[in-house]
């Protein structure tokens, strides 16, 4: 092959040089047939380009093997395995990486603070050997710890409400209709009793079970917040009525949005709060399922975990109907952490009620996983994951919306939205797969186009759409 495949830590490994030295026998055999000519050779080549890709789970299985050996601690991956296990990337001779691949832009690359906890296929790998031996995991490579993300959540919600007061004062000033003290309270009042109201709104664990002197303590805070907001929605009522300089509706409007933001920020806020138990509760319980293991039970229950993704992560390729392999494509760029969690946490406001649903109440928020291969984000159920592959087909904005697409549709246990779905005229008489496939691709177009003000959707779909996807006055 030219060169050989190596992975410096693991020299010393037989296991993994016996499983590196079949990719290189298979890949010397693949850009063979590749380099010919001749039409016959080319199927060849893509018969063993299967057999090989195949081996990615071999070779991984070989490393993991060889790290879980000495039964350490914890798990880590060096920036050569991560390049392999994160992103399919063998040698530049067998996968060539894209021009456009920085391997140190992409390796240092951040998710920002969200809603999702998000990881990489190797920090996911980490994370089940820590909960497997009771230990804790190291942080995600790719993202930040909960302490920090909440103190960045926090700050950015300052800042909106900041940003909010600033402009409510100067749409108010047009009228001069309030006193300046009785404005400043209103504003005091929208600022500090919001996380407290949102909780009450969303009835939330902590408020249901709360002590009664505490729960109306926050009812309290809820009705102050909301007698806030309305004394607010009355001045700048004055305000457009206003003759010597009215305000204007593009102006009214462009306020709204950003009040509700705030409304999201809180949202977002307490979700991550939530999260916590439920994180220690999932950890609980599969370190209790392997508390009576042996070592070598537990080296072996990794590999069981790691191999109940495998069908999963060849969904995404399936879905968009591109190449089913997992290692690096030479035309592809791969997506960056960071742009990726920032989109999907955009998309994620657009429909904050997927965050209401009775799964994500019982289970938590998915966590979200960058995954080796091509194609569109899905969901997996039984481990309540979305996956994103890190070489997104056609776009990172379709991959994203057809990951929560996904996770919209089989999350909908109580058939909110299917019921209303099926009853469209186009849609009856549809399989089941036929009716989740054309599903993704309509809540597509309704994240990146209707819910921006493009009407795209037929007209049926589009009536359907809008009760579907109406915010719900209350959460469990």
């Amino acid at each position: 092959m030219g060169e050989k495949v190596e992975f410096k830590r693991w020299k010393d490994s037989a296991e993994v040089a016996s499983a590196a030295g079949e990719i290189a026998k298979t890949g010397d055999s693949y850009l063979r047939y590749a380099s010919s000519d001749k039409n016959d050779d080319r199927i060849q080549a893509r018969k063993i380009w299967k057999q090989l890709s195949d081996k990615y789970w071999d070779l991984l299985f070989a490393i993991v093997d060889a790290q879980t050996e000495s039964f350490p601690s914890s798990l880590t991956f060096d920036e050569e395995e991560r390049l392999f296990i994160d992103f399919g990337y063998i040698s530049e001779t067998l996968t060539p990486k894209n021009k456009k691949f920085d391997t140190a832009a992409v390796l240092q690359s951040k998710t920002i603070a969200g809603v999702f906890q998000y990881q990489t296929f190797s920090d996911f790998i980490a994370e089940c050997w820590g909960m497997i031996t009771k230990q804790p995991a190291p942080a995600p490579i790719c993202g930040i710890t909960g302490e920090r993300k909440m103190k960045q959540l926090e700050a950015r919600l300052s800042d909106l409400q900041k940003e909010r007061d600033a402009v409510v004062r100067r749409h108010i000033s047009r009228a001069n209709n309030i006193p300046q003290a009785e404005l400043d309270g209103v504003l005091s009042d929208l600022d500090e009793h919001l996380i407290s109201g949102m909780k009450v709104a969303m009835r939330t664990k902590e408020y249901r079970e709360a002590k009664e002197d505490v729960k109306q303590s926050m009812s309290q805070c809820r009705f102050r917040y909301n007698e806030a907001e309305r004394v607010m929605n009355v001045q700048l009522s004055v305000a457009q009525k206003n003759d010597e300089d009215p305000l204007g509706l593009p102006e009214l409007e462009m306020f709204t949005e950003l009040h509700e933001s705030t409304k999201t920020m809180a949202r977002k806020i307490i979700y991550v709060l939530q999260e916590e138990e439920k994180n220690q509760r999932r950890g609980k319980k599969i370190s209790d399922e392997c508390a009576q293991f042996s070592q070598q039970m537990m080296r072996k229950e990794l590999k069981n975990r790691i191999s109940k993704k495998k069908e999963y992560l060849a969904v995404p390729a399936k879905t968009a109907r591109c190449e089913q392999s997992l290692l690096c494509p030479r035309d592809s760029e791969p997506a960056l952490f960071e742009a990726m969690s920032k989109m999907m946490e955009e998309m994620s406001n657009l429909d904050m009620d997927m965050f209401a649903v009775p799964r994500t109440r019982m289970y938590g928020v998915p966590r979200v996983i960058f995954v080796p291969g091509q194609g569109w984000g899905t969901y997996d159920w039984a481990d309540h994951t979305i996956l994103l592959p890190m070489f997104p087909a056609v776009s990172a904005e379709k991959s994203l919306a057809y990951a929560l697409g996904t996770f919209r549709w089989d999350s909908d246990e109580d058939r909110v939205l299917k019921n209303a779905y099926e009853n469209i005229k186009e849609n009856r008489g549809k399989s089941i797969l036929e009716m989740a496939g054309s599903f993704y691709k309509d809540y597509f177009l309704w994240l990146t186009k209707e819910k921006k003000g493009f009407r795209i959707l037929p007209r049926d779909t589009y009536k359907a759409f809008v009760p579907m996807f109406a915010p719900r006055k209350q959460e469990d």
